[in-house]
Protein backbone atom coordinates (compact mmCIF):
# COMPACT_ATOMS: atom_id res chain seq x y z
CA UNK A 1 0.00 0.00 0.00
CA UNK A 2 1.41 3.35 -1.00
CA UNK A 3 2.03 5.98 1.65
CA UNK A 4 0.83 9.60 1.64
CA UNK A 5 3.57 11.83 2.46
CA UNK A 6 2.79 15.58 2.75
CA UNK A 7 5.38 18.20 3.44
CA UNK A 8 5.32 21.82 4.65
CA UNK A 9 7.30 24.39 3.56
CA UNK A 10 6.71 27.66 5.21
CA UNK A 11 9.52 29.72 3.18
CA UNK A 12 8.84 32.80 1.93
CA UNK A 13 12.03 32.77 -0.46
CA UNK A 14 12.94 31.32 -4.15
CA UNK A 15 16.27 30.31 -3.04
CA UNK A 16 14.83 28.64 0.15
CA UNK A 17 13.00 26.24 -2.33
CA UNK A 18 15.85 25.40 -4.12
CA UNK A 19 17.24 24.37 -0.59
CA UNK A 20 14.40 21.64 -0.32
CA UNK A 21 15.53 19.80 -3.59
CA UNK A 22 17.60 17.40 -1.90
CA UNK A 23 14.71 16.56 0.57
CA UNK A 24 11.42 16.58 -1.54
CA UNK A 25 13.48 14.35 -4.00
CA UNK A 26 14.87 11.73 -1.09
CA UNK A 27 11.13 11.44 0.20
CA UNK A 28 10.00 10.63 -3.27
CA UNK A 29 12.73 7.90 -3.74
CA UNK A 30 12.54 6.84 -0.45
CA UNK A 31 8.71 6.23 -0.71
CA UNK A 32 8.02 5.63 -4.44
CA UNK A 33 5.54 8.11 -4.62
CA UNK A 34 4.30 11.60 -5.31
CA UNK A 35 4.15 14.33 -2.33
CA UNK A 36 1.05 16.58 -1.82
CA UNK A 37 3.40 19.92 -0.74
CA UNK A 38 1.87 22.98 1.64
CA UNK A 39 3.80 25.96 0.09
CA UNK A 40 3.79 29.60 1.62
CA UNK A 41 2.32 31.43 -1.17
CA UNK A 42 4.83 34.11 -1.28
CA UNK A 43 7.67 31.72 -2.43
CA UNK A 44 5.73 30.46 -5.93
CA UNK A 45 6.67 27.26 -5.53
CA UNK A 46 4.34 25.78 -8.46
CA UNK A 47 5.81 27.85 -11.00
CA UNK A 48 9.63 27.26 -9.07
CA UNK A 49 8.68 23.11 -9.32
CA UNK A 50 6.83 22.90 -12.58
CA UNK A 51 8.66 20.97 -14.29
CA UNK A 52 9.54 18.64 -11.57
CA UNK A 53 8.25 14.74 -10.86
CA UNK A 54 8.07 14.56 -6.86
CA UNK A 55 5.07 16.10 -6.81
CA UNK A 56 1.05 15.37 -6.68
CA UNK A 57 -0.38 18.24 -6.27
CA UNK A 58 1.08 21.79 -4.50
CA UNK A 59 -1.27 23.65 -1.90
CA UNK A 60 -0.38 27.40 -1.27
CA UNK A 61 -1.34 28.27 1.49
CA UNK A 62 -0.99 32.20 3.95
CA UNK A 63 1.61 31.98 6.01
CA UNK A 64 1.64 35.68 7.01
CA UNK A 65 1.82 36.75 10.89
CA UNK A 66 -1.30 37.26 12.13
CA UNK A 67 -2.59 38.83 15.76
CA UNK A 68 -3.60 36.04 18.43
CA UNK A 69 -7.17 35.67 17.32
CA UNK A 70 -6.59 34.90 13.56
CA UNK A 71 -3.47 32.93 14.20
CA UNK A 72 -5.73 30.55 16.08
CA UNK A 73 -8.64 30.42 13.39
CA UNK A 74 -5.95 29.79 10.46
CA UNK A 75 -4.80 27.07 12.87
CA UNK A 76 -7.70 25.53 13.20
CA UNK A 77 -8.24 26.20 9.52
CA UNK A 78 -4.73 24.36 8.52
CA UNK A 79 -5.43 21.80 11.19
CA UNK A 80 -8.54 20.58 8.90
CA UNK A 81 -7.12 20.96 5.51
CA UNK A 82 -4.09 18.23 6.65
CA UNK A 83 -6.83 16.38 7.97
CA UNK A 84 -8.75 15.91 4.77
CA UNK A 85 -5.70 13.61 3.24
CA UNK A 86 -4.99 11.42 5.97
CA UNK A 87 -0.98 11.50 5.46
CA UNK A 88 1.13 8.51 6.65
CA UNK A 89 3.50 10.81 7.54
CA UNK A 90 4.20 14.70 7.53
CA UNK A 91 7.30 16.95 7.60
CA UNK A 92 6.94 20.49 8.65
CA UNK A 93 10.43 22.06 7.80
CA UNK A 94 9.55 25.35 9.25
CA UNK A 95 9.39 25.51 13.47
CA UNK A 96 6.92 28.28 13.24
CA UNK A 97 4.96 27.97 16.38
CA UNK A 98 1.91 28.70 13.90
CA UNK A 99 2.85 26.16 11.96
CA UNK A 100 3.38 23.57 14.97
CA UNK A 101 0.51 23.83 16.30
CA UNK A 102 -1.80 22.52 13.48
CA UNK A 103 0.82 19.76 12.62
CA UNK A 104 1.03 17.92 16.25
CA UNK A 105 -2.96 18.31 16.20
CA UNK A 106 -3.21 16.85 13.20
CA UNK A 107 -4.14 13.11 11.98
CA UNK A 108 -0.79 12.07 9.94
CA UNK A 109 0.49 8.80 11.56
CA UNK A 110 3.95 10.54 11.60
CA UNK A 111 5.14 13.74 12.06
CA UNK A 112 8.69 15.12 11.91
CA UNK A 113 9.37 19.14 12.57
CA UNK A 114 12.30 20.82 11.57
CA UNK A 115 14.23 22.98 14.13
CA UNK A 116 11.79 21.64 16.98
CA UNK A 117 13.25 21.41 20.80
CA UNK A 118 12.75 18.95 23.13
CA UNK A 119 9.62 20.51 23.78
CA UNK A 120 6.87 21.46 21.58
CA UNK A 121 7.29 25.00 21.30
CA UNK A 122 11.22 25.14 21.91
CA UNK A 123 13.30 25.89 18.92
CA UNK A 124 16.43 23.81 18.36
CA UNK A 125 19.56 26.08 18.85
CA UNK A 126 21.81 23.54 17.96
CA UNK A 127 22.08 24.78 14.43
CA UNK A 128 22.05 28.53 14.86
CA UNK A 129 25.58 28.88 13.43
CA UNK A 130 24.63 27.00 10.33
CA UNK A 131 22.72 28.49 7.58
CA UNK A 132 19.11 27.56 6.05
CA UNK A 133 20.39 25.28 3.37
CA UNK A 134 23.11 23.25 5.54
CA UNK A 135 20.14 23.40 8.36
CA UNK A 136 18.10 21.68 5.55
CA UNK A 137 20.36 19.06 4.58
CA UNK A 138 20.90 18.18 8.25
CA UNK A 139 17.74 17.83 9.27
CA UNK A 140 16.46 15.55 6.05
CA UNK A 141 19.52 12.95 6.92
CA UNK A 142 18.69 12.79 10.39
CA UNK A 143 15.08 11.69 8.86
CA UNK A 144 16.86 7.99 8.01
CA UNK A 145 15.88 8.13 4.64
CA UNK A 146 16.38 4.64 2.67
CA UNK A 147 17.19 7.11 -0.16
CA UNK A 148 19.53 10.44 -0.24
CA UNK A 149 19.00 12.52 -3.35
CA UNK A 150 21.54 15.57 -2.73
CA UNK A 151 20.43 17.49 -5.74
CA UNK A 152 19.95 21.28 -5.68
CA UNK A 153 19.16 21.49 -9.37
CA UNK A 154 16.33 21.84 -11.07
CA UNK A 155 14.74 20.22 -13.68
CA UNK A 156 15.32 21.70 -16.99
CA UNK A 157 13.85 21.22 -21.05
CA UNK A 158 16.21 21.99 -23.12
CA UNK A 159 16.36 25.40 -24.98
CA UNK A 160 16.71 26.17 -28.73
CA UNK A 161 17.00 29.30 -28.35
CA UNK A 162 19.96 30.53 -30.78
CA UNK A 163 20.64 33.88 -29.27
CA UNK A 164 23.74 34.11 -27.63
CA UNK A 165 25.29 36.73 -25.51
CA UNK A 166 22.13 37.18 -22.65
CA UNK A 167 22.55 38.37 -19.58
CA UNK A 168 20.57 38.33 -16.26
CA UNK A 169 21.62 40.57 -13.46
CA UNK A 170 19.58 41.34 -10.45
CA UNK A 171 20.17 44.16 -8.63
CA UNK A 172 17.95 43.72 -4.86
CA UNK A 173 17.81 40.91 -2.88
CA UNK A 174 14.63 39.75 -0.78
CA UNK A 175 15.50 42.24 2.71
CA UNK A 176 17.27 44.53 0.89
CA UNK A 177 20.09 43.61 3.88
CA UNK A 178 22.37 42.63 1.25
CA UNK A 179 21.96 44.52 -1.47
CA UNK A 180 25.24 46.26 -3.09
CA UNK A 181 24.69 49.96 -4.11
CA UNK A 182 23.27 49.97 -7.07
CA UNK A 183 25.87 52.37 -9.04
CA UNK A 184 28.11 49.58 -9.13
CA UNK A 185 25.47 47.52 -11.47
CA UNK A 186 25.46 51.09 -13.28
CA UNK A 187 28.92 50.58 -14.18
CA UNK A 188 28.52 46.84 -14.70
CA UNK A 189 25.46 47.71 -17.15
CA UNK A 190 27.04 50.32 -19.28
CA UNK A 191 30.52 48.39 -19.86
CA UNK A 192 28.81 44.99 -20.92
CA UNK A 193 25.67 46.30 -23.20
CA UNK A 194 27.12 47.34 -26.36
CA UNK A 195 27.65 43.55 -26.94
CA UNK A 196 24.91 42.20 -24.88
CA UNK A 197 21.76 42.05 -24.40
CA UNK A 198 20.94 42.43 -20.38
CA UNK A 199 17.69 41.66 -18.69
CA UNK A 200 17.68 43.88 -15.31
CA UNK A 201 15.60 42.37 -12.39
CA UNK A 202 14.38 43.65 -9.25
CA UNK A 203 11.38 44.08 -6.95
CA UNK A 204 8.31 44.97 -8.77
CA UNK A 205 7.55 47.40 -5.68
CA UNK A 206 11.09 48.88 -6.37
CA UNK A 207 10.44 50.75 -9.43
CA UNK A 208 12.26 53.88 -8.65
CA UNK A 209 15.36 51.89 -9.69
CA UNK A 210 14.37 52.89 -12.81
CA UNK A 211 15.24 56.38 -12.27
CA UNK A 212 18.76 55.44 -11.86
CA UNK A 213 19.06 54.50 -15.45
CA UNK A 214 17.94 58.13 -16.72
CA UNK A 215 19.97 59.72 -14.38
CA UNK A 216 22.83 58.05 -15.31
CA UNK A 217 21.55 59.08 -19.02
CA UNK A 218 21.83 55.20 -20.04
CA UNK A 219 20.60 54.78 -23.31
CA UNK A 220 18.18 51.34 -22.54
CA UNK A 221 18.93 49.94 -26.18
CA UNK A 222 19.61 46.15 -25.35
CA UNK A 223 18.43 46.46 -21.56
CA UNK A 224 15.16 44.35 -21.15
CA UNK A 225 13.49 45.14 -17.30
CA UNK A 226 12.06 42.06 -15.78
CA UNK A 227 10.56 43.78 -12.81
CA UNK A 228 7.17 43.16 -14.15
CA UNK A 229 7.51 39.27 -14.78
CA UNK A 230 6.05 36.25 -13.39
CA UNK A 231 8.49 34.30 -11.66
CA UNK A 232 7.75 31.52 -14.10
CA UNK A 233 8.71 33.70 -16.78
CA UNK A 234 11.86 35.36 -15.14
CA UNK A 235 13.15 31.15 -14.74
CA UNK A 236 12.77 31.17 -18.67
CA UNK A 237 14.80 34.04 -19.19
CA UNK A 238 17.65 32.99 -17.06
CA UNK A 239 17.34 29.68 -18.92
CA UNK A 240 18.50 31.32 -21.84
CA UNK A 241 20.98 33.73 -20.36
CA UNK A 242 24.69 32.14 -20.23
CA UNK A 243 25.16 34.85 -16.97
CA UNK A 244 23.65 35.87 -13.85
CA UNK A 245 25.13 38.52 -11.75
CA UNK A 246 23.55 39.52 -8.84
CA UNK A 247 23.61 39.92 -4.94
CA UNK A 248 23.48 36.52 -2.96
CA UNK A 249 19.77 36.12 -3.53
CA UNK A 250 17.05 34.45 -5.18
CA UNK A 251 17.87 34.81 -8.92
CA UNK A 252 21.46 33.50 -7.98
CA UNK A 253 20.22 30.52 -6.69
CA UNK A 254 18.37 29.82 -9.01
CA UNK A 255 20.82 30.45 -11.75
CA UNK A 256 22.89 28.35 -9.30
CA UNK A 257 20.36 25.57 -9.82
CA UNK A 258 20.36 25.91 -13.66
CA UNK A 259 24.39 25.36 -13.74
CA UNK A 260 24.71 28.95 -15.12
CA UNK A 261 27.64 31.04 -14.84
CA UNK A 262 26.88 32.67 -11.66
CA UNK A 263 28.47 35.96 -10.16
CA UNK A 264 27.05 36.71 -6.62
CA UNK A 265 28.04 39.60 -4.26
CA UNK A 266 27.29 39.16 -0.65
CA UNK A 267 27.90 41.51 2.40
CA UNK A 268 29.42 39.04 5.07
CA UNK A 269 27.64 41.21 8.07
CA UNK A 270 24.00 39.77 6.78
CA UNK A 271 24.90 36.82 4.57
CA UNK A 272 26.94 33.80 3.35
CA UNK A 273 27.50 32.47 0.08
CA UNK A 274 24.75 30.30 0.67
CA UNK A 275 23.84 29.11 -2.81
CA UNK A 276 27.44 27.72 -3.39
CA UNK A 277 25.79 24.44 -1.72
CA UNK A 278 23.57 24.11 -5.47
CA UNK A 279 26.52 24.61 -7.61
CA UNK A 280 30.50 24.79 -6.70
CA UNK A 281 31.29 26.62 -9.80
CA UNK A 282 29.97 29.62 -8.87
CA UNK A 283 32.24 32.96 -8.09
CA UNK A 284 31.79 34.85 -5.00
CA UNK A 285 33.22 38.09 -4.18
CA UNK A 286 32.98 38.78 -0.16
CA UNK A 287 32.49 42.95 -0.22
CA UNK A 288 34.28 43.29 3.06
CA UNK A 289 37.52 42.47 1.63
CA UNK A 290 37.33 44.00 -1.97
CA UNK A 291 36.63 47.42 -3.36
CA UNK A 292 33.47 47.94 -5.27
CA UNK A 293 35.73 48.71 -8.12
CA UNK A 294 37.64 45.34 -7.77
CA UNK A 295 34.41 43.49 -7.94
CA UNK A 296 33.33 45.89 -11.10
CA UNK A 297 36.65 44.86 -12.86
CA UNK A 298 36.64 40.53 -11.99
CA UNK A 299 33.21 40.62 -13.02
CA UNK A 300 33.63 42.86 -16.58
CA UNK A 301 36.89 40.90 -17.29
CA UNK A 302 35.85 36.99 -16.56
CA UNK A 303 32.58 37.71 -18.87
Amino acid sequence: MEKKIGVIIGARGIGDLIYHLPLLRSLHKSYNNKLIIFSNIVNKSPEVFKDEFFFKQIINFDNYRYGPLKTILNSIKFKRLLNRYCFDRIILTSNARRLILPVILCNAIKKDIFGNGKFIFNKDRSLEKYTISERLLKYTNQLNLPKKVNNFFLNSKKNNSKKKNKIFISIDSFHDQNNWPIENYIEIIKKLKKKNIIYVNFSPKKKYFLSYFSKNKIDTKNIIFTYDKKISKIIEIIKDCKVIIGNESGPVCLGSSLKKNVHAIYMPIHTKPESKIIYKKNKYYNTSKLKDSEIVKKIINSI
